[in-house]
């Protein structure tokens, strides 16, 4: 029995996108730049809840820092704090507005160049390689698979700021109590095992819905494009057969893959919501037994809060990291599939032409089939009519596509 794929497997087509987010590296680095000072915004958010609650309400001494920031008086006290605390949140909200605008920039022109580069590729591939495969999969591999390469790449500066996030509020939630930033880890390991375990299991069957959905793609092309022929024989019903029982097949496939990603999210809030309740019971025990201040806690419940989002977002949303994946990997399976004919670097550039056509000695075989063309020669003026006859199989069509070879 083949090996089912690791969940990282696809993992390494990440790097050959990378230079397609060269030309743009500077509104990267703008972009990273305010995912730092998002970071530190988010950090500072919860403290003047806190310092409200713990000293302003309690009557507690001020922390240093802001009691030198602050002026004397409660209520001006409690005012400023108010105030900071809207200032700081539409801050984080236009940063991060900011910052979703110039991604969203960069992940565009991404996916424009990509999809240019599978176009003039497809272009330069042989007739035959055309011939044996179906236009849905051409078109979707770079119309939409395309489009994954600016989905995956631009996941890694939301990536950073989490990290950075992460960072920043374990050191805090260290310094205020360390043995609850300790616990608040436990979810950590179960969510990097469930989510390397579903990935695995999960990326076949994002192959197989791929491959219907293609199918189904190339059948609407095919009507489409033989339209005219289709009415005139009558042959609508038979074709609407045809495209009804394979959008079947596409659709049970699909419900299944999301339901199992449903239950794989439901796993991961399940176990997410697990490690928030031991923090919150083990945190109130410390507030009920004078080791930690009500306002402190809340402080350390936003944090965990802020942690486990991106942790359940990221978890939760693998079977569309692993979808986005997989779509990547067949588009530089287009890109990588060679020309089976070769420009010659001697070749001589095609000037004008006057409609002379001369065959010499031409003789061709396909794989399957040997001497389909067996040393044919004519020449054809230009303004003189030539009529090709033969039976079917004989090689007319090949005769004629050879000419632009």
């Amino acid at each position: 029995m083949a090996e089912k794929p690791s969940a990282w497997a696809l993992w390494r087509y990440v790097p050959r996108a990378f230079p397609y987010l060269r030309p743009h590296r500077a509104k990267l680095a703008f972009s990273l730049v305010l995912s730092v000072l998002n970071t530190i915004v988010h950090l500072l958010q919860p403290w003047p809840l806190a310092i409200m609650i713990d000293s302003v309400a309690a009557g507690n001494p001020l922390p240093p820092i802001a009691s030198e920031l602050l002026p004397p008086g409660r209520y001006w006290q409690l005012v400023i704090l108010v105030a900071l605390g809207f200032v700081l949140t539409v801050l984080a909200h236009g940063l991060t507005v900011w910052q979703t605008t110039i991604d969203a920039r960069i992940e565009q022109k991404m996916i424009l160049d990509f999809r240019g580069d599978l176009f003039q590729h497809a272009q330069r591939l042989s007739l035959a390689f055309h011939d044996g495969r179906k236009t849905g999969e051409l078109m979707s591999r770079i119309n939409y698979a395309a489009a994954s390469v600016g989905n995956v790449v631009m996941v890694f500066p939301p990536m950073l700021q989490a990290a950075l996030s992460l960072f920043g509020m374990f050191a805090i939630s260290l310094w205020i109590q360390w043995q609850l930033a300790l616990i608040s880890l436990i979810v950590v390991p179960l969510l990097y095992y469930s989510t390397g375990l579903y990935g695995k299991r999960v990326t076949p069957r994002l192959e197989r819905v791929q491959g219907l959905e293609w199918q189904s793609l190339s059948i609407v092309h095919e009507a489409m494009a033989m339209l005219r022929v289709i009415v005139s024989f009558g042959r609508e019903p038979y074709e609407f057969k045809r495209f009804r029982e394979q959008g079947e097949r596409a659709v049970d496939e699909r419900v299944k893959l999301t339901v199992r990603q449903t239950l794989f999210t439901l796993l991961v809030n399940t176990i997410t919501a697990a490690g928030t309740a031991v923090v919150f019971g083990y945190g109130f025990y410390l507030v009920l037994d004078g080791q930690l201040e009500i306002g402190k806690l809340i402080v350390l419940m936003s944090y965990l809060a802020a942690v486990y989002q991106p942790l359940e977002m990221i978890s939760g949303s693998v079977g569309t990291t692993q979808a986005e994946l997989v779509a990547l990997r067949s588009s530089f399976e287009l890109l990588d599939t060679q020309p089976e004919v070769v420009e010659d670097p001697r070749a001589i550039t095609l000037g004008t032409v006057s409609g002379d056509v001369r065959y010499e000695n031409v003789s061709f075989s396909y794989h399957e089939r040997k001497n389909t063309l067996d040393d044919v020669s004519f020449h054809a003026p230009a303004g003189q009519r030539i009529a090709v006859v033969g039976p079917t199989g004989a090689g007319k069509t090949t005769l004629v596509s050879l000419l632009v070879r």
